[in-house]
């Protein structure tokens, strides 16, 4: 296994700062110089190998198992209302998800004949950072907290959860949902889409791009391994599946590597490929040999590219693909 303390070493050898023999990185205040500045210039040479050629791949697990909407599986509907008004309700509701476009009169949620919640308050004690555009669409999902209402009579009191909204301009609702569960929180009740989008670079930090059909599907039970070939992809960094197609999903991508600092113990070990481990020296050495023989330095950053553009244009490796044939045989 490659250690940090290989890489330093190796990169001192090529600038003549430890010879043959020697064992340890010298402490001494010129090659500590050169030390110092190592971690720097490690992690621009591992970050141009892994971004343009060396590609570290790794995988994300997304379980799609959405949760039932009680309004109907098939309630991806848009309702446009102006002058009027229109209710959506459901006895088992628990939380809420729904997407609204223009200006409504009101928008409550009452639980039978008790509002929780108005939407779009007439007045707000918080300071608005930005205007709202409101011929864009504005998200909204939480949990219901149901009143607690004390009374004498045993007759049961209807808490029925209702979203009552009122428009005398035109206002469009879209994709109303009642999901029949509490959430952790309102920001973890999920979104109710046709497509749901998975926005890479918030499900990991490490994220650099989506290895380009490098998608695979579990299935429903978990019990299978199969290509995913019904998703979308926008601008590298978002991953567009179907509601409807339900499984695990095994997503691999590309990611940035890891970085080094100057408190890195020399003993670390860095799960780095030959090849790649071959090349970060001779760019170490030329960003930090500039100042004492430039003519050294450039020849070492040639090598460097040289060796990052035959990485770059690497073996296309066969992909396995499971198959069954017209007549039945695997």
């Amino acid at each position: 296994m490659i250690t940090w303390k290989d890489i330093k070493f190796t990169t001192l050898q090529k600038m003549f700062s430890v010879t043959g023999s020697q064992t340890n990185i010298p402490n001494d205040s010129a090659t500590m110089e050169y030390v110092n500045a190592m971690p720097a210039a490690f992690n621009e040479a591992l970050e141009l190998l892994a971004t343009s050629g060396k590609f570290i791949i790794k995988e994300f697990h997304y379980v799609n198992y959405p949760v039932e909407n009680l309004l109907g599986k098939n309630k991806f509907q848009t309702y446009s209302i102006v002058n009027g008004s229109y209710e959506f309700s459901h006895a088992d509701a628990k939380s809420y998800y729904f997407k609204c476009s223009g200006l409504p009169t009101s928008l409550k949620l009452y639980c039978g004949e008790y509002l929780v919640h108005d939407f779009y308050p007439e007045e707000t004690t918080e300071e608005e950072t930005e205007p709202i555009d409101y011929r864009m669409f504005q998200t909204f999902k939480g949990n219901i907290e149901f009143p607690e209402i004390e009374t004498e009579s045993d007759e049961p009191i209807d808490l029925t959860p209702r979203i009552v909204v009122e428009a005398e301009s035109p206002v469009v609702i879209q994709n109303m949902c009642f999901y029949p569960c509490t959430f952790m929180n309102d920001d973890s009740v999920p979104q109710y889409e046709r497509y749901i989008k998975i926005k890479m670079s918030d499900a990991v930090t490490d994220f650099y791009q989506i290895a380009p059909a490098e998608i695979y599907n579990l299935g429903p039970a978990g019990d299978e391994y199969i290509v995913a070939d019904q998703y979308f992809q926008e601008a590298d960094r978002t991953l567009v599946i179907e509601r409807e197609k339900v499984g695990i999903y095994v997503i691999h991508y590309r990611a940035y590597p890891k970085m080094l600092t100057l408190a890195t113990p020399d003993d670390t070990e860095l799960s780095l490929d030959p090849e790649v481990a071959a090349l970060i020296p001779l760019y170490m050495a030329s960003q930090l040999y500039k100042d004492d023989d430039n003519a050294i330095a450039t020849v070492y950053r040639n090598e460097f590219e040289v060796g990052r553009e035959a990485l770059s244009n690497g073996p296309m490796l066969p992909k396995r693909e499971k198959f069954v044939t017209s007549s039945g045989w695997a």
